[in-house]
Parts: structure tokens; sequence; C-alpha cells
């Protein structure tokens, strides 16, 4: 093809593909623009918004704006901002902590902008039972604390990845892979993650199998009399976790219960507490104005 010709090729195809893109857009009308006018002049004025508050409807009408500037000015004042120490658990926590995601279901911050952070306050031992998220990568970090055993399963034929996470490490865990995170000390520990959806979602793999009528599960597993449990008794968000460490920190996993008998904010301290103490700082001798020496 010569070169005359193939330009020729290519603005017709350009022209075809581009269809209806080059027709004359259809000016909006007055009604319409009445409408936006009046939303931007009644968003609502400098102020906070309730984390307690159902924010559905604002959220709904959040999603629903195409111009992202539509969206700002429906946000309050500090919309973008969001409290883990005053939310909620997710499932309302369990007996060895909780865990606060704050995705498009109940922060008006994330919409429109592909991202949704959690952050997770285990006690000792706590767990996060195996578990995968179906729309999104996520990237957790150890903040404070023990290490953490950490381990993923990607799909059939992949190798099990595993291993421990020490205060400033972070793991990636690739989108729908079932994994875990467990504390393995006598400490709390704090953590948090990022994925890049607003709807993450969760699927925990107890919640999973017990889905499935005992029949199918028995010959999922070659009709071997597999064990059907009983979905009352699985644990919520946060689990006791390993049987080693519940013996290695004195733990009665009959009795043992955290749940709302120690706020986040003080899981988060005695976090950092434990972590600077198994680094051997010296925080009672510590001072902001030591910095001053670097001037």
């Amino acid at each position: 093809m010569s070169p005359s010709l193939a330009s020729t090729f290519t603005f017709g195809l350009l022209l075809s593909l581009a269809g209806q893109s080059l027709a004359v857009p259809t000016p909006a009308s007055g009604t319409d623009e009445a409408a936006s006018l009046a939303k931007r002049q009644n968003a609502p004025a400098f102020g906070g918004w309730d984390q307690g508050e159902n924010v559905t409807a604002l959220i709904q009408e959040l999603s629903e704006q195409v111009n992202p500037i539509d969206r700002d000015v429906l946000l309050p004042a500090d919309g973008f901002v969001f409290d883990f120490l005053d939310a909620k658990s997710f499932g309302g926590g369990g007996k060895d902590g909780g865990v606060i995601l704050a995705d498009n279901t109940i922060f008006p911050g994330v919409v429109g902008n592909g991202l949704s952070w959690l952050v997770g306050f285990l006690g000792p031992c706590g767990m996060v039972a195996p578990h995968n998220h179906p729309r999104a990568t996520e990237y957790l970090m150890n903040i404070a604390g023990p290490p953490l055993a950490a381990g993923s399963f990607n799909e059939n034929g992949s190798p099990f990845f595993g291993g421990n996470l020490t205060a400033g490490e972070i793991v990636v865990l690739p989108l729908g892979s079932v994994h875990y995170v467990s504390n393995e000390g006598c400490d709390p520990a704090l953590i948090a993650a990022a994925f890049n959806s607003e709807t993450p979602g969760v699927g925990f793999l107890s919640s999973m199998y017990t889905a499935f009528d005992p029949e199918t599960i028995d010959a999922a597993f070659g009709n071997a009399g597999a064990t059907i449990f009983n979905t009352t008794d699985i644990p919520g968000a946060v689990n006791l976790g390993h049987q080693s460490c519940l013996q290695r920190c004195g733990i009665n996993g009959d009795t043992f219960n955290i749940n709302g008998k120690i706020s986040n904010p003080d899981l988060m301290n005695m976090a950092f507490a434990g972590y600077l103490k198994s680094q051997g700082f010296n925080y009672d001798g510590y001072n902001a104005s030591m910095f001053q020496q670097y001037n």
C-alpha cells in the first residue's frame, strides 16, 4: 500500500470510528442549566458530616454526578476526611479486635476516586481469617506491633506465598487471592491496607465454604466425609488466631473477649507502646526539641 493510499485509508477509518463524536453537541437545555446552578447554590455549607448518620442518600447522589465538580460541591467541607478511631468495626468486630473499611458504602470521600482504605486493630494473637476481595488488589502494611504471619494463594497451579511481616513492611495481595493475616505476638498490632477499588468486597473462606449444602461440600472433597461446620460458630471479622500463639500468650480461647472492652484508640496506643518497648526505644527520654540540633 502506497503512503498516500495508507493515509487516505487511515483517515477514513478514523472518521468511521469517530461516528457521532464528530456531530455537533446538543446544547444543554435551560432546565438542565438551572438545575445544575441550583445544585451548586444549595451545596452544603462549610461544616462536618456525621459518620454516625446514614450517608446512603448522599453517596448515591455523589455517584450519579458525571462532572467531578458537581461531586465536590455536594461534599461537605471535610468530606474527604474519615476518622477510623471513631468508626464501627466491620461485622461489629470480633473477640480479638476489629477492622474498619472506608469504602463507598460509608465514606463519601472515596466516591469517584477509585480507592478505599482499611485500618485494623488486632489484639494479641488476633487473626483476620482467610478471605478474598473480588474487586481489588490489597496493599497491606504492618504499622506497629509484633510480626504478622501472612499467607496468600492466588489460583490452582500457583504456589502458596507465606511469611512474616514486621512493622514497616508491606505485602501485595492480588485481586481475588485468598489470604490471611495473623498477629503472632502478645501485644496488639495496628495494620492498614489500601485497595484500588471503591468497593473491594470481601468473601471469607469459612462463609463461602458453608454456603454450599453438606452433600456438595462432601462431594468436592471426594466424598471423604468432609467436616460440615455449624455456621453459628464461625467467628467475626477478627477472631482468635493460632493455638500456638494463644498458649504462648496465656490466652484462654474459650473465654477471652476484648470486643467492646478496649477502644480502638487504646489498642492503637498499646500497639505503638509494645513496638517501641520491643525496640528498646527510650520514649520517656524523647523530646521533640532534639530536632533543633539539625538546624
